[in-house]
């Protein structure tokens, strides 16, 4: 009994090393908050929602860069990037882009 209770614990710390591992790469190619005006910010929402190049235009943002997936889109905007209102709106995450936009082909 005692075997099969540490045979337990083991898997449950390897999940939550996994887990934990997983999603602090995420959180750290996703980069972080925005907070300067006319930075390039990466806008996740739900595809099964208006899109998220259709959220950036709601919130007063442009849309930039070679296509929009309909999950994702870069954009930027004249004034600090209103992270609550794309939320509000439907958004998922708006985060710091300037690292994925060098790699997508914008420049900003």
């Amino acid at each position: 009994m005692q075997t099969r209770f540490c045979h337990f614990l083991d898997a449950l710390m390897i999940v939550a090393a996994l887990v934990c591992g997983i999603g602090s790469t995420f959180a750290a190619a996703l980069g972080p908050m925005p907070d300067r005006a006319g930075d390039v910010v990466l806008v996740i929402a739900p595809p099964w929602s208006v899109g998220a190049a259709a959220l950036v235009l709601r919130a007063g943002g442009q849309p930039v860069g070679p296509f929009s997936a309909p999950f994702g889109t870069l954009a930027v905007f004249d004034t600090a990037p209103p992270v609550s209102q794309l939320v509000s709106l439907g958004a998922w995450t708006v985060r710091d882009a300037r690292f994925i936009s060098s790699i997508c082909g914008v420049s900003g």
